[in-house]
C-alpha cells in the first residue's frame, strides 16, 4: 500500500462538572462559537478574517460533541496550536449554559493517508452535508434513483479529494468511492434545513478516523470512522 502522507493530528476532549444535554449538531456549533469567542485572534478557530469575512478553506481546527462534552480536533499547525492553549479553567458559554473546563484530555498521532488496491469501508459518525444550494437543486430534478446514486457518489469523490487537498495530500491515482448504504438526515446549518446523509461508503483510499468531509466540517458534520472487520 503506497503511503501518501502522515499528517499531525491532535484532539482535545474538554470536560466540565457535568455533561450538557442537547443534540450533538447544535452543541458542536455552540462549542465552535464559544471557542472562537475565547480565542478571537487566531482565525483557525473561527474561519473568518479580521473584517469578519468567511475564509474559504479546509478548516484545520474542527469541533465535535461527544457524550455531553466538547471535542476540538486539529490538523497540521492546528494540532500544535491545540497542544499549547490554556484549556484548564477556561470559562465557556455554550448555548445558554456557562461552564468551566475542569479537564482537557489530549491525544496526538500522525494521521495516515494512502492508496489501497482494494476498497476500504467507512462509516459517517455524523451527517455529511454533501450538497450546496446549486448542486442540490440539480439533484432534486433527477427522477432516476440510479442517476441520483451516481450523483451522490460523484459528489462523495469530489468532497474526499477536496478534504485531502486541504490537508496537502495529493491522491495521484483515480479515487473510487461509493455509498453502500445511506440514511437521509435533515440538518440545520446557518438557519437553513439541509440534506444530511448518514451511512457507510467504500473507497480505495486509506483515511484516518476523525477526518471531516463535505460542507461545514468545522461544525462537526461529515466526520468519518473506519469500519474494522
Amino acid at each position: 500500500m503506497p503511503l501518501l502522507a502522515r499528517i499531525p493530528y491532535a484532539s482535545v476532549e474538554l470536560r466540565w462538572y457535568s455533561p450538557l444535554s442537547g443534540a450533538a449538531s447544535s452543541r458542536a456549533r455552540q462549542l465552535r462559537g464559544a471557542i472562537a469567542h475565547a480565542f478571537p485572534d487566531d482565525d483557525r478557530f473561527h474561519q473568518h478574517d479580521s473584517e469578519g469575512k468567511p475564509l474559504y478553506r479546509y478548516p484545520h481546527i474542527q469541533y465535535r460533541w461527544k457524550g455531553g462534552y466538547g471535542v476540538v480536533a486539529g490538523w497540521f499547525t492546528g494540532a500544535d496550536t491545540l497542544l499549547n492553549m490554556p484549556w484548564l479553567d477556561l470559562p465557556l458559554t455554550i448555548g445558554r449554559e456557562q461552564v468551566i473546563v475542569s479537564d482537557a484530555m489530549i491525544s496526538t498521532q500522525y494521521a495516515q493517508f494512502g492508496i489501497h488496491d482494494y476498497l476500504l469501508h467507512y462509516r459517517l459518525a455524523s451527517p455529511l452535508l454533501l450538497f450546496n444550494q446549486e448542486n442540490y437543486n440539480k439533484y432534486k430534478k433527477i427522477s432516476s434513483e440510479i442517476t441520483q446514486q451516481y450523483e451522490r457518489d460523484r459528489l462523495l469523490v469530489a468532497q474526499l479529494l477536496s478534504a485531502m487537498r486541504g490537508l496537502r495530500v495529493n491522491f495521484d491515482v483515480q479515487l473510487y468511492a461509493s455509498f453502500s448504504q445511506i440514511e437521509i438526515s435533515p440538518c440545520r446549518y446557518k438557519n437553513q434545513t439541509m440534506l444530511g446523509i448518514k451511512g457507510d461508503f467504500a473507497c480505495n483510499a486509506l483515511l484516518p478516523s476523525g477526518l471531516g468531509i463535505g460542507q461545514a466540517v468545522s461544525h462537526g458534520y461529515g466526520w468519518i470512522e473506519p469500519i474494522l472487520h
